[in-house]
């Protein structure tokens, strides 16, 4: 079952603590006060969340001119990559996108909606959203993180305490979560196929560790 709520985030930029949505609205205050020297190029302003637990978000910002495949990379290396598995941008009714294209010319249109799928087995899905666009000179990179959510705390489904330990066997059935004792004391201890508690919505998925 979906879930959903309020998360707070930190600013890369500033170090600056909101949720989500306000957190949006301070980016465009902090974007001249950390701008670079340089000239000034298009950017685009993302924000991506767990299709089936909204606590979990990003918010990016790339050049016009970077590919789906750059920010494929960043949203792999922030959240997702485990395996090398396949992965794919959609729009409207399941339009699949070219990596090669730019996202200057497939996602430059405030307020589009999108959607991102990694691994076609044991599939993470992702929500997009163009939240603006702007002139500015961010640096080197083609697409850079702005701000994530904190890290969720998971109780250990035994005792309450901050879980650490993820059985992937457990999870679906809404359990699964351990703090470092009762991991001990759980049935598949000895298998040898518990995962870390990470900031991630494919913690406890396929060999993700963070």
């Amino acid at each position: 079952m979906p879930r959903s709520g309020t998360t707070i985030g930190k600013c890369e930029l500033c170090g600056h603590t909101a949720d989500k949505t306000a957190m949006a609205h301070h980016l465009g205050e902090c974007f001249p006060v950390h701008d670079v020297k340089g000239k000034n190029v298009p950017l685009i302003r993302l924000r991506f969340e767990a299709e089936e637990d909204s606590r979990y978000w990003l918010l990016l910002e790339a050049k016009a001119d970077a590919t789906l495949e750059q920010l494929d990379a960043l949203l792999r290396r922030v959240w997702l990559e485990c395996c090398g598995h396949m992965s794919t941008f959609y729009v409207e009714r399941r339009t699949e996108l070219s990596k090669r294209s730019k996202l200057g010319v497939t996602l430059s249109s405030k307020g589009l909606k999108f959607r991102y799928e990694y691994d076609f087995g044991s599939t993470t899905s992702l929500t997009g959203q163009v939240l603006a666009t702007r002139q500015g000179s961010p640096g080197r990179s083609a697409v850079r993180l702005l701000a994530r959510n904190d890290a969720l705390i998971w109780p250990c489904g035994e005792c309450g305490a901050a879980a650490t330990t993820v059985c992937p066997f457990c999870l679906d059935e809404d359990g699964g979560l351990f703090c470092a004792a009762h991991a001990k004391e759980h049935p598949h201890a000895q298998e040898e196929v518990y995962l870390p508690v990470v900031n991630s919505p494919r913690m406890g998925v396929c060999g993700y560790t963070g």
